[in-house]
C-alpha cells in the first residue's frame, strides 16, 4: 500500500519559521496537510534551504497512488520529469521538477522539488537515502 508522499525541496527560506510559510503556500493549494520531517541550510547554496515533507496518500495500486500524486505535485509545479521502478514488486515512483530546467512553480520559492511514493513499508522506504 502507498501511504506517504515523501517531498524533499530546496527553498528560499532564511530559517525555520519562513520554511514554515512555504509549506503553508503549499498547503493553501493542496487538499492535504503536510508535515516537515527535516529542515536544513542547503550546502551547496546557502541561499536556499532544504526541506523534507510528507503527506498523507493511503492508495492501494501503484495506478491510483501515481495518479493522486501527480494531480497534487501539478498544482505545485510544471513539468515533472518521472521515473519508475522496473517491473515487479515493490513500486517506487519518482518525480523532479526544477526551475532551472523549465519548471514553473505555484509556490514562491521553491526553487526545486522531488517526490517519491513507494509499496515498500515504511520503516525500510525511510532508511533509503535519498
Amino acid at each position: 500500500m502507498f501511504e506517504t508522499i515523501r517531498w524533499r525541496c530546496y527553498a528560499h527560506a532564511g530559517d525555520r519559521r519562513s520554511a514554515e510559510r512555504v509549506v503553508g503556500r503549499i498547503e493553501k493549494l493542496l487538499p492535504c496537510p503536510f508535515e516537515i520531517v527535516g529542515y536544513q541550510r542547503y550546502w551547496k547554496f546557502p541561499e536556499l534551504a532544504e526541506l523534507r515533507l510528507a503527506s498523507p496518500l493511503a492508495c492501494s495500486t501503484s495506478e491510483h497512488a501515481l495518479l493522486t500524486t501527480l494531480q497534487l505535485a501539478w498544482k505545485i509545479a510544471t513539468p515533472w520529469s518521472l521515473l519508475g521502478s522496473e517491473a515487479g514488486a515493490p513500486h517506487e515512483f519518482e518525480g523532479i521538477a526544477s526551475a532551472n530546467v523549465s519548471a514553473t512553480f505555484s509556490v514562491v520559492g521553491i526553487e526545486w522539488m522531488e517526490f517519491t511514493i513507494t509499496d515498500r513499508p515504511e520503516d525500510t522506504a525511510a532508511e533509503t537515502p535519498a
